[in-house]
């Protein structure tokens, strides 16, 4: 079964945050199922859920009926996907915005890999641009890297400026 992360969900350390409430609702998911069971007790408030982690449990039970073994599926999928999926890292000139990121998610998604976990880091000596890093890969498209490979050119174009 293939599991679709909710598009806020961009890193591991994201999935890392969705186990440890999946955990956290399993635990009281099978306390209240016991209780219904044997009729004992009242029932307690279900533990506060952050959306993208409400918005998985809705689409997992929409595959099939939530249960203690369904959603320890889910666990296990998580975590296999968090330890098999690809990882890129993106460093930026400055911490990106909610929207940017976002964005970036989606389009390493889209044309990397549908399942591609995005960490994101920021540098200000970059000054601008990003740099890219894919396994042993590193793209730089930094200012810095543009300045420093230009720094010849780089004291007429202040003398013009």
């Amino acid at each position: 079964m293939k599991l679709n992360l909710p598009s806020s969900v961009a890193s591991s350390q994201d999935i890392k945050a969705l186990l440890l409430e999946l955990q956290d609702y399993t635990r009281w998911f099978t306390h209240e199922s016991i209780k219904i069971r044997t009729s004992a007790g009242h029932a307690s408030e279900p533990p506060v859920l952050s959306p993208a982690t409400t918005e998985l449990i809705r689409e997992w039970e929409g595959k099939k009926p939530l249960s203690q073994q369904s959603l320890d599926t889910l666990i296990d999928m998580l975590e296999t996907y968090n330890a098999t999926a690809p990882t890129i890292t993106l460093t930026l000139a400055a911490p990106p915005t909610s929207s940017l990121k976002l964005m970036l998610v989606a389009w390493c998604r889209e044309n990397i890999a549908s399942n591609i976990l995005v960490t994101f880091q920021f540098n200000a000596t970059l000054l601008g641009g990003m740099v890219v890093r894919y396994g042993s890969h590193i793209f730089d498209w930094s200012f810095r890297r543009q300045i420093l490979a230009a720094r010849e050119r780089f004291p007429e174009v202040l003398r013009r400026v």
